[in-house]
């Protein structure tokens, strides 16, 4: 039997516009909706106080995401910037979030972005980042899953202090899974000093939980639409964290604007040095899952970094959704691709019969598997669109500021790190003109992009540098084997270098995380060696690094991290030398 990363979505029926939940057999709000957040979340907590300052951040940490009608009334109430944690183990599907949710899209806009970005029911985090006309920029940290495994991994990644916990799951009867003791001691560990904890329950139980985990309680008047909810505020010293001002950026290509970009929107001043400026990128790549048999850390990370890649960037320049068609080749057979499109909801990738295929790729093809939310991008448009921010400045120079940490963002160059397996891999990429060309891009024996009436075809890999002439040879048999015929000449070509590990994983983190740090690099930051899936493996580097220099968990769970951890190569060269020094 074939192994899921999916979850199971709620058991949602409809009073009306008001959601219920079959399972739990409660009610998600109470008749007043945006009313009950005010009464019972925000006002006993202060948080419109506490999140005036348009400079701060406010945390937010909530059990029990719901339909997010909390996230939503504490966004309109607050200047701050907002990092909004939530956890939920049964999300609602898409088509009940925007139906439990109608009522209130007038009053609040980001429920449109909130809608648009919500994620597949995958287990584990999701990061999304919310933009409306009426708020700036949401940070949304979604755990589908069990609410004590996410806070676990939340607390083991989390630096900076919870100013608010929203206690939201359903009435400890009903749910008595998401009011455990272990979630009470993790509160005490994370909580940041004068913390408020809200509840709607007035339950002894979970009075005195929190009087015994450091808040001093106190009941709230809540009649007339029932008689007490509870507010607490934590008494104990608390976790307190102060970010840096500027960050520096090394590498102005993709993983460096990414980084640059992730790091500027959290209120960091970032200044990205690269002494041949601004890269120029693959002008047509394509972003799509890599979808793994493995469900465990090893391809987790894969499906995690597509999610995320794809919500940060749609809608930005140079990024179109089109959806990619991958078709069966001998090392990737139709049963192969049916059992990974098994892993995964349909909206991330399905199995399409061939008269289908034929259709979107414009000639005959066999059953084959589509990714209907991929996108195609233009890498140079994306670079420049990513710097374009009052908080991003360009100079010239390889040399990193003393001053300040500093991210190495240099794919192929390993900088002053000579521990890292990593070495270039060069490549390229031709354009042709075709006749009728396929409206999705097509990978599987190569890529295939359709760009107007031409096609971008490649990508070649040349451990030993080739001339670009058998570059093109090799290029014109890919696309002959999707057309059918040889192309005429190519019109233009692009030659780049792919920045290669010797595990094939991202360098992603802080170098120096183990007991080998150095002075020299121990505020140094790594996110490079993205092989040939940058589009979606560096803008999840970029949010794990900028998480972390702003004190915040990565959205991805501490096993994924430790794939991806630069400390990794000096581990394994205490046992045999590094292998890519020779190809520097």
């Amino acid at each position: 039997m074939t192994r899921s990363c999916a979850i199971n979505t709620a058991d949602v029926a409809f009073d009306g516009s008001r959601p219920y939940s079959r399972q739990f057999g409660d009610v998600y709000f109470a008749a007043d909706g945006d009313g009950e957040v005010r009464r019972v979340f925000l006002g006993p907590a202060r948080i419109v106080e506490r999140g005036a300052d348009p400079s701060g951040t406010l945390t937010v940490v909530e059990f029990g995401f719901g339909t997010g009608l909390n996230l939503l009334v504490t966004a309109s109430a607050v200047r701050s910037r907002l990092h909004f944690v939530s956890f939920e183990l049964h999300p609602l599907d898409k088509a009940d979030l925007q139906c439990a949710l109608a009522p209130w899209r007038p009053a609040y806009p980001l429920a449109d972005a909130l809608i648009a970005a919500w994620p597949p029911p995958i287990a584990g985090w999701h990061r999304l980042h919310l933009r409306s006309s009426e708020k700036g920029q949401v940070q949304l940290s979604l755990f589908f899953g069990d609410v004590l495994d996410g806070l676990r991994d939340f607390a083991d990644q989390q630096r900076r202090g919870v100013d608010a916990w929203f206690l939201d799951g359903f009435a400890p009867g009903r749910n008595p899974h998401m009011w455990r003791e272990p979630l009470f001691d993790l509160m005490t560990f994370l909580s940041a000093p004068a913390a408020t904890a809200t509840t709607f329950s007035a339950a002894g139980d979970v009075r005195r939980r929190l009087a015994a985990h450091g808040f001093h309680v106190r009941k709230v008047d809540q009649r007339p639409h029932k008689r007490h909810s509870t507010v607490g505020v934590f008494q104990g010293v608390g976790v307190a964290f102060s970010p840096p001002k500027r960050v520096a950026v090394m590498g102005a290509g993709l993983a460096g604007a990414a980084t640059a970009r992730a790091l500027a929107d959290k209120g960091l001043a970032v200044t990205v040095l690269d002494p041949t400026g601004i890269g120029t990128g693959v002008p047509a790549a394509v972003l799509h899952p890599r979808l793994s048999a493995d469900l465990g850390p090893a391809g987790a990370w894969r499906m995690v970094a597509f999610l995320h890649a794809f919500a940060w960037l749609d809608g930005r320049p140079g990024v179109q959704s089109t959806g990619v068609l991958q078709r069966p080749t001998a090392s990737a057979p139709v049963e192969r691709l049916r059992r990974l499109a098994s892993t995964v909801p349909d909206s991330v990738a399905c199995m399409i019969d061939a008269e289908t295929a034929s259709k979107l790729a414009g000639r005959s093809m066999v059953e084959s598997l589509l990714y209907p939310s991929a996108a195609t991008v233009d890498v140079g448009m994306l670079i420049r669109g990513l710097v374009d921010h009052r908080g991003i400045s360009l100079v010239g120079g390889d040399s990193a500021p003393m001053d300040m940490p500093a991210v190495w963002a240099t794919g192929p160059n390993p900088g002053p790190f000579s521990d890292l397996e990593v070495a270039k891999l060069p490549g390229q990429m031709d354009r042709y003109a075709i006749d009728e060309p396929p409206t999705v891009p097509v990978v599987g024996h190569g890529v295939f992009v359709p760009v107007g009436g031409t096609a971008w075809v490649g990508a070649t890999y040349e451990y030993n540098e080739w001339p670009p002439g058998r570059a093109t040879r090799v290029n014109a048999e890919k696309y002959r084997h999707l057309v059918g015929v040889h192309p005429g000449p190519a019109l233009e070509r692009f030659r780049g270098n792919r920045a290669v590990t010797s595990d094939r994983l991202p360098v992603i983190g802080r170098h120096g995380a183990s007991s080998t740090a150095d002075t020299e690099t121990e505020q140094a930051w790594l996110n490079l060696g993205h092989g040939s899936h940058g589009t979606c493996t560096a803008p999840f580097g970029a949010e794990i690094v900028a998480s972390a220099l702003n004190g915040e968990a990565a959205p991805a769970t501490v096993k994924v991290l430790a794939l991806l951890r630069p400390s990794r190569f000096a581990e394994r060269q205490r046992r045999r030398p590094n292998p890519f020094l020779k190809r520097r």
